[in-house]
């Protein structure tokens, strides 16, 4: 692949999804993760003036260490993979697929508190941007089709709570063409927290 910027959205999907496991991957993964626990951290206290001072020294240096770094998307780890770990983002919670079908999902997750809405509920934003995560992973199927959600909506019927495992489950409901209908709920147990219907439509050569 060249550093070019991709006008392609199929190239460049297919591209992000062919992910190589390497040392050097791996420790980026870790490092990932590392910054989870950051945001986890960062959200829950409130840090005495020193302690601020230094943090915020600490982190402009790693800014302009990455800066330095900055590569075009085409080469960059992040937002790639998207197997059973699911890809290397940070958007949302991390998404574990056990089982992938071609009209079905099952799945779960666990969000720290960094997604915080109120009250110990996770945001609502959050909610639907894991759907959207979810719905377009349903969307691919077990062909890695390339789409883009044409609209998505989010019934919330429950609190959907923070530090305890979710159960998310995603199933096509009709295909016409290339529009791909699919929906979504997300567990906690016995209690279901919030429901989504998506259109995604798949993507023709060329296409951005």
């Amino acid at each position: 692949m060249t550093s070019v910027d991709f006008v392609d959205a199929i190239a460049l999907a297919k591209h992000r999804q062919n992910f190589e496991e390497t040392e050097h991957t791996r420790a980026y993964r870790e490092m990932l993760a590392a910054v989870r626990g950051f945001q986890n951290a960062v959200v829950q206290a409130n840090p005495s003036p020193e302690q601020l001072e230094q943090m915020t020294t600490s982190l402009q240096q790693m800014q302009a260490m990455l800066e330095a770094q900055a590569l075009p998307e085409v080469e960059r780890w992040y937002g790639r993979g998207g197997g059973r770990d699911g890809k290397l983002q940070l958007v949302t919670p991390q998404l574990i697929f056990e089982e992938v079908e071609d009209d079905r999902i099952h799945a779960h997750t666990t969000a720290g508190e960094f997604y915080i809405g109120m009250n110990g509920a996770m945001h609502g934003g959050i909610v639907a941007t894991i759907f959207d995560a979810l719905l377009g992973r349903m969307a691919a199927g077990t062909q890695g089709r390339v789409c883009r959600t044409a609209y998505l909506t989010t019934e919330y019927k429950a609190i959907t709570p923070l530090n305890q495992r979710l159960d998310l489950v995603a199933k096509v409901e009709s295909v016409e063409r290339r529009k791909r209908f699919v929906t979504g709920q997300l567990w906690h147990g016995d209690t279901l927290c919030a429901t989504a219907d998506a259109l995604f439509i798949e993507m023709l050569p060329g296409q951005q």
